[in-house]
């Protein structure tokens, strides 16, 4: 090993040195690029949803996302008020993990917390309010403008994790969530199809490799999608399916677009804001008919029998009118 290190000569060491350091910066500078709230996510996570929520409130899909999120749905979160002004969302799994970045006054978070029936703890000095039931996810406010949500012990990690100053890992999956960020309202990056997070948004029945997909809603609806296949042929079998199933989606969904690529396959709908409107109006309640009222009944005349075939002609007989007979009681 002596050998090996004196053949190296000082020119060959500071040449190294530059290139380790131009290494080391690009990793700060690639960590750096993401916002704060990214730091949270577990390096291991399997699906990351962005959800630019200042942007989604105001749209035709505030209320279907707004329902998982902030009224007990199947992401079970807690129904905490200030939760629902949050700018963005981060949502991780396996280990569900909520990241809700915006404005939140420790008193008000303190003040709901406690009308949930949450009770006060902390883990290294953040302050935690822990669901009483094993079926609850507590909540951890890093500060007044960062909230977690998930397990105890999911955000015990998490914490542990936004406290590094080095060698902090990041999930692959936040690369690729950060170009799709840009111009997306939400956006989903997956390793693969199915996942349970997923699902919640995109309830798509199939299997495939990874996942990434935006919408857009701020003029109109945009979206797309691009999915890996293990072969060519199951990418072609895929689109086939999706081009077969497009007549029983929603009328907005019609135009959507399925295209093979190799071994992806790729999605993709442009609807104005003009047609989403136009889908998106209620149907028109039928023309009620008008109908006409009968006429009154004639009034009833005398009961006339005319008999023919008499020598002095025809004869009219007035009968009595008819007695209507009682009821009789039972």
């Amino acid at each position: 090993m002596r050998g090996l290190i004196s053949t190296r000569s000082a020119s060959d060491i500071f040449t190294v040195r530059p290139l380790l350091l131009l290494f080391y910066s690009a990793f700060l500078l690639h960590s750096e690029s993401y916002p704060r709230a990214w730091n949270y996510v577990a390096p291991d996570a399997t699906a990351v949803i962005g959800v630019e929520w200042r942007q989604l409130q105001s749209s035709f899909l505030a209320d279907a996302i707004g329902s998982e999120l902030f009224a007990s749905g199947h992401l079970g979160i807690p129904e905490l008020e200030c939760l629902e002004r949050s700018r963005e969302i981060l949502l991780s799994a396996p280990d569900f993990l909520a990241i809700f970045s915006g404005t939140f006054p420790a008193a008000t978070v303190e003040a709901q917390a406690a009308k949930l029936g949450l009770w006060k703890s902390s883990y290294q000095g953040v302050r935690l309010w822990i669901a009483p039931g094993k079926n609850r996810r507590s909540v951890a406010q890093i500060n007044d403008s960062l909230i977690l949500v998930g397990w105890r012990d999911t955000l015990e990690a998490a914490i542990d994790r936004g406290m590094l100053t080095e060698l902090r890992q990041y999930s692959p999956l936040l690369a690729r969530g950060a170009r799709m960020a840009r111009n997306a309202d939400l956006w989903i990056a997956a390793n693969a199809l199915p996942d349970s997070l997923v699902s919640v948004f995109l309830p798509l029945k199939m299997e495939t490799g990874e996942f990434d997909g935006t919408v857009s809603a701020r003029n109109g609806l945009r979206l797309d999608a691009r999915y890996n296949m293990s072969s060519t042929e199951d990418a072609l079998l895929s689109a086939g399916y999706f081009r077969q199933a497009i007549p029983d989606f929603h009328a907005v969904l019609q135009g959507l677009h399925v295209i093979p690529e190799g071994e992806s396959v790729l999605m993709k709908l442009d609807v104005s804001a003009s047609d989403l409107t136009g889908y998106l109006r209620p149907p028109e309640p039928p023309a009620a008919e008008i109908k006409t009222a009968p006429p009154p009944p004639a009034p009833a005349g005398p009961r006339v029998v005319r008999i023919f075939g008499l020598e002095s002609g025809p004869r009219e007989v007035v009968l009595p009118p008819e007695k209507s007979e009682p009821v009789k009681s039972q």
